[in-house]
């Protein structure tokens, strides 16, 4: 995520967000209620990410 929304929904949910990949060190993450478009978006782009640096 290159810039964060200020939204209350995101500003909530990003921090579950890095806290469950860090434990799943992998984009394999569950979305977090409430905020599904914005765990989406976060997972496609960890997802880029990692397959970018496996590049």
């Amino acid at each position: 995520m290159l810039q964060q929304p200020d939204h209350p929904q995101t500003t909530a949910a990003v921090p579950v967000l890095i806290e469950e990949t860090l434990k799943a060190q992998s984009s394999k993450i569950d979305t977090v209620s409430g905020a599904t478009i914005t765990s989406d978006a976060y997972v496609q782009s960890l997802q880029a990410a990692i397959d970018a640096k496996g590049a």
